[in-house]
């Protein structure tokens, strides 16, 4: 298989090839100010919000900012459980970037929980959509430059 190939193979992206396995999860129970906090060490904009073992919400830094902070609540004394979205709205991790962005905007969500038969697989955000097409943009233009190499004529034909 010759490296254009590989790149035309690549485009073909799916959820599970650029969602983010074991998402951040937070009990019910859960205070804001305790999810923030693993929020911050973890580096990520959400957790999911977890009952008795299963997915049942998800918030997020914008939840957390309009729910809670913008009303003067304290981030001590509200569970997750009080501002959390639900239900979550999931896809599979075998549906294609297009189908995720479709369900997105659909459901004008930015984030999707990624579940399989099994259960909780991943999660996928719109900036890791981005990410990946932005990749994507990155290896066409290079596939372009490669093919512009290879169907160049020759200098000397105009000279």
């Amino acid at each position: 298989m010759s490296n254009e190939d590989q790149i035309l193979e690549k485009f073909n992206l799916k959820v599970k090839d650029i969602m983010t396995r074991s998402p951040l999860s937070v009990d019910v129970n859960t205070t804001i100010e305790e999810a923030a906090k693993k929020m911050e060490f973890c580096n990520c904009g959400c957790c999911l919000v977890e009952n008795k073992g299963k997915i049942v919400g998800i918030i997020t830094e914008r939840d957390v900012v309009r729910r809670v902070a913008a009303k003067g609540s304290s981030v001590k004394s509200t569970f997750v459980r009080n501002i959390m979205s639900s239900p979550i709205i999931a896809v599979n991790p075998e549906e294609t970037l297009e189908d995720a962005l479709k369900t997105m905007a659909t459901n004008k969500v930015k984030r999707l929980v990624v579940v399989d038969e099994d259960g909780l697989v991943g999660i996928i955000s719109i900036t890791d959509i981005a990410k990946a097409l932005a990749e994507k943009a990155g290896r066409f233009s290079s596939l372009f430059n490669v093919f512009l190499r290879q169907s160049s004529p020759p200098k000397d034909i105009y000279a």
